[in-house]
């Protein structure tokens, strides 16, 4: 997981769109929605399309002056391409499209959501590494069935659609919609399922809590460490902290 320069690029709308149905063929994620009324319900209001950026250059700068705060570890992605979407795509909420693209609802220069984004694209290029990593964490790909009440009404997530449930320790953290009736993309809640007594929680376990996390943050192995590896002078006291340096100087 060596370092290696990378660059970052403002895709114009034209060039979004073609991005985008590229990603599509990769990780199916608009029709993985599509097929389940809960993530269709909840993202039927939304445009999912490019929006149109003035002062691509500007902005294709500034992305790249945020290269000097990534990680080194982090930096063998290849060239970044920046897709700027519609306000209302994904509820606002920046993510990631294979196999190498940031889409930004609302494109600002947050390092912090800079790095984190960048953490999902590193993640599914070397995904055996960061296999190592959740595993020394204690995460473990999960292939049980959930109960239907859950799965059902389960959020998708393009940044963990590949592999989305995992287990850490007895449980299984998963995303449920908070009205199951009128799901809303950003109104969920985490619920914990216990994968032998067959139970589920909503609230964090002790077993698994780690310090100042937010709720959001165990759905996944990948959104833990991006959460981490983002922001660690905020995780500096975690055992997962110290882990992840094992591996990343962060």
């Amino acid at each position: 997981m060596g370092s290696a320069p990378f660059t970052c690029s403002v895709a114009t709308k034209e060039e979004a769109i073609e991005l985008l149905k590229q990603a599509e063929q990769i990780d199916l994620y608009h029709a993985e929605c599509t097929d389940n009324w809960s993530n269709f319900m909840a993202r039927k209001e939304h445009a999912y399309r490019p929006a149109t950026v003035k002062n691509i250059e500007e902005y294709t700068n500034a992305f790249n002056s945020l290269i000097s705060k990534v990680p080194k570890q982090l930096q063998n992605v290849g060239d970044i391409k920046i897709v700027s979407l519609m306000g209302s795509a994904d509820a606002g909420m920046p993510h990631t499209r294979p196999p190498n693209i940031i889409c930004y609802p609302q494109l600002n220069l947050s390092v912090s959501t800079f790095i984190h984004e960048l953490c999902h694209i590193h993640q599914r290029k070397y995904s055996k590494v960061w296999n190592a990593i959740f595993h020394s964490l204690g995460w473990t790909v999960w292939n049980g069935n959930l109960p239907s009440h859950i799965d059902s009404y389960r959020r998708y997530n393009p940044d963990t659609i590949d592999t989305p449930l995992w287990q850490i320790k007895d449980w299984v953290p998963v995303p449920v919609f908070r009205d199951i009736s009128n799901p809303v993309l950003n109104e969920c809640d985490m619920w914990f399922y216990h994968v032998h007594d067959r139970y589920h929680v909503k609230t964090v376990p002790e077993a698994i809590a780690v310090e100042l996390l937010p709720s959001s943050a165990y759905e996944h192995p990948r959104e833990m460490t991006a959460y981490i590896i983002s922001e660690p002078d905020k995780y500096k006291g975690t055992t997962q902290y110290k882990t992840i340096r094992h591996y990343i100087d962060i």
